[in-house]
């Protein structure tokens, strides 16, 4: 029987509105039986806690009743007649609940608890519809407010959508036999193909034999001092993942120029110095250009550039990317040029920075890939991770460091289009060494180093 009972009180816990109240599914019958059995057997209810909440149920007496459970189990208190009727007086909700004979009427009219799993079943369906109208009534209300800007409107959806997502899903406890099946599974695919469950690639292959690609949930720092290839290291990487079908947003910090990323881009696919570009072409560096960006707009890269740009800012931007075209790996150029809190000294600023890209890497499930400015401690010799200004919270969160040095700015015996990037930290495969890539001193492009 679904919305045809009178007797019982339709208030629910948080009021929605624009919607009729009889468009709320429910089932009257389901609802009783779940309590009922419980009341039957309390082994049942640590069958049913793993998915069912207060707020799966939809008439408040067992939104209490429910609530009352968790307190006894919470004080490691036996579920019975007597235990709840005395938590819910103590809770003062008995009498909302319909006091004892309520509680006896749910006793007395369940059979049997065999069945309670599929009625479980009915009451978490119900809820889940419950909830999703909610989420529709609740985007209409934030789209029609004209006040909110577009980007931030997506954003708060793509959350919304998250949060009820997650709380929809059956958060089953599954024995480990389950999850091997699940990992053995991706490596059999991996195993039989090898191509279309490739990481995303760093655009040296060396370097991704050496740290495995870019993987999800994870910080990347790439440092170095200025002109030694930590921003080359970015666009290289950011054109290969997009070749390889993954979507790239790319935050530019350091000038806010999303027209000289655009530039730096265009130079490394159509082997056109950007300088050519600004001081004059000709019409086959033309034809090339023109080559290289339409192989560029067809490429899922999505670019961001704003000098004050704040975790958060990045974050609800990242969303809106997500929710709109897919996104897996974030590019940040460079780090320690965002902003935080005014009130934020130099320290909390890079604690807070650190952290708070930690959590857009985990929360979205994307790669987050740091370039980082080595300070004037590094000026001389070989940089190291302890050089990286703030390094001690960047280096905290990151699961690779790796150092980017141009060592003919240094020695005028080294060659001039070699760029060494040095692992220094590896917590996903443990191991460190450096990978040289031969740079075009002229576009940037980076491709292996088959010199000495």
């Amino acid at each position: 029987m679904v919305n045809n009972t009178q007797s019982i009180n339709r208030q629910r816990p948080v009021p929605i509105t624009g919607v009729n109240a009889n468009e709320y599914p429910y089932s009257q019958e389901a609802e009783e039986a779940v309590i009922g059995s419980i009341l039957i057997d309390e082994q049942v209810y640590y069958k049913l806690a793993t998915f069912i909440t207060p707020n799966s149920f939809f008439f408040p007496r067992h939104i209490y009743i429910w609530e009352a459970f968790e307190a006894l189990v919470n004080t490691q208190t036996p579920i019975d007649m007597l235990t709840v009727a005395e938590k819910l007086k103590a809770m003062g909700r008995l009498t909302d609940c319909g006091g004892d004979a309520y509680l006896t009427h749910l006793l007395t009219s369940t059979v049997s608890s065999h069945n309670v799993e599929a009625y479980a079943k009915i009451v978490q369906a119900n809820a889940a519809r419950r909830m999703l109208i909610s989420l529709a009534e609740e985007t209409k209300r934030l789209a029609l407010n004209l006040d909110i800007n577009i980007i931030e409107l997506i954003a708060n959806v793509g959350t919304a959508v998250d949060k009820t997502a997650s709380q929809l899903v059956t958060s089953d406890i599954t024995p480990m036999g389950k999850h091997l099946n699940r990992v053995l599974d991706k490596i059999e695919d991996a195993m039989n193909a090898p191509l279309k469950m490739a990481l995303m690639p760093t655009g040296i292959p060396a370097l991704d034999a050496l740290i495995g690609g870019y993987q999800r949930k994870k910080v990347y720092v790439v440092a170095g001092r200025t002109h030694n290839g930590k921003s080359t290291l970015a666009y290289a990487s950011a054109i290969a993942c997009a070749k390889a079908g993954k979507s790239v947003a790319i935050y530019n910090t350091a000038d806010g120029d999303a027209e000289g990323v655009m530039m730096s881009l265009l130079a490394i696919e159509s082997g056109v110095s950007t300088l050519d570009m600004a001081t004059g072409i000709n019409a086959q560096q033309h034809l090339a250009i023109i080559k290289a960006a339409g192989t560029l707009s067809t490429l899922p890269i999505y670019i961001k550039s704003d000098k004050n740009l704040t975790p958060r800012g990045l974050l609800m931007h990242a969303q809106a990317v997500q929710f709109v075209h897919g996104l897996d790996i974030i590019f940040v150029d460079y780090v320690q040029a965002m902003s935080s809190d005014p009130r934020h000294n130099d320290y909390e600023r890079n604690k807070y920075i650190a952290e708070s890209l930690d959590k857009i890497a985990y929360r979205l499930n994307v790669a987050v890939v740091e370039m980082a400015q080595i300070n004037r401690a590094g000026a001389n010799g070989v940089p190291n991770v302890s050089h990286i200004e703030g390094s001690g919270k960047y280096e905290q969160y990151a699961a690779v460091v790796i150092i980017a040095y141009k060592e003919s700015l240094y020695k005028p015996d080294a060659p001039t289009d070699r760029i060494s990037f040095l692992v220094q930290k590896n917590r996903v495969s443990g191991r460190t060494g450096t990978v040289h890539a031969r740079i075009n001193l002229q576009t940037t492009a980076l491709t292996a180093w088959n010199g000495g």
